[in-house]
């Protein structure tokens, strides 16, 4: 089983390899509150660099921006919107 940390390091090398050739660089949240477990997955938020680094929203990424991490294999991939609607894993409904 894999903890918080070592499952954010997983999702931040999996946000790496899979963003590379995207045109906005991004990079995961560093808040808590965008960092959660429920069941049997660790879930991360991430967006783009200049919106952490300013919080301006016209930097905003839209479209679903999170990353689902297997705590026990660390299996990483991305959340459909339909995903992050339904699992809500960071309580924001």
């Amino acid at each position: 089983m894999y903890t918080l940390e070592q499952a954010e390091q997983l999702a931040a090398e999996f946000l790496r390899q899979k963003t590379a050739g995207w045109d906005n660089e991004v990079a995961l949240f560093d808040d808590d509150e965008l960092k959660a477990k429920k069941g049997e997955f660790f879930y991360f938020a991430f967006q783009g660099v200049k919106y952490l680094a300013t919080r301006d929203d016209k930097y905003l990424l839209y479209g679903p921006t999170n990353i689902s991490v297997h705590a026990g294999t660390g299996e990483c991939r991305f959340l459909s919107i339909h995903e992050c609607i339904s699992v809500d894993p960071f309580g924001q409904r």
